[in-house]
């Protein structure tokens, strides 16, 4: 099985898009730990529609036009953790979430471990916001993509940043916590595949 790959800049450093088919795959990090997303052999494809229309619309978010992504997804991974992930999908720009919210959102109260070592193995960074999710005290909390670029896209979703902010990847020092939100009812529908 092979995937095709692009590279893109972006204000949290260069992005990994991954694509399997005409699926977007995985988001990795500039600096990603080598296995935390298990893909195998990749091509570097800088015209396969699927990952132009990715830079085009996380260009967008980062510019501040863009609130919510419209692409074809293909999460590879345990049926529990696509439950994390498609739960992350559904966690409102601008808002966050616990990892217990998450728990008692996919029924089981008792997997706020496991539904931490989920997030963590996102695949989609960005896409699946998995920088949405917080401890339950607020505070920010281990992230692939590291906590000075956890701050940076939650305080760009909350307006509280430009394009121009110096993002300090080595930093993990985090500025003051995002302020907490109330969760709202309403859900966004799922961009799974029918073969996720």
């Amino acid at each position: 099985m092979t995937y095709a790959y692009k590279m893109m800049d972006s204000p949290v450093g260069k992005l990994k898009l991954v694509a399997h088919g005409d699926r977007l795959t995985a988001i990795l990090w500039e600096n990603d730990k080598p296995n935390r997303v298990r893909l195998h052999a990749m091509v570097e494809a800088n015209d396969r529609p699927i990952l132009v229309e990715t830079e085009r619309q996380l260009n967008e978010y980062f510019a501040g036009t863009r609130n919510r992504f419209d692409l074809a997804l293909d999460f590879e991974g345990t049926g529990f953790q696509k439950k994390v992930w498609e739960a992350l999908l559904t966690i409102p720009f601008g808002e966050t979430r616990s990892y217990k919210e998450i728990a008692v959102q996919i029924g089981d109260v008792k997997a706020v471990r496991a539904v931490g070592a989920a997030n963590g193995k996102n695949p989609l960074s960005i896409v699946a916001p998995c920088h949405r999710v917080i401890g339950a005290s607020g505070d920010l909390t281990g992230f692939a993509g590291g906590l000075a670029n956890k701050q940076f896209l939650l305080s760009l979703e909350s307006g509280q940043t430009s394009l121009d902010m110096n993002v300090a990847v080595e930093n993990e020092e985090a500025p003051a916590q995002p302020a907490r939100q109330s969760p709202r009812s309403e859900k966004q529908p799922s961009l799974f595949g029918s073969g996720g």
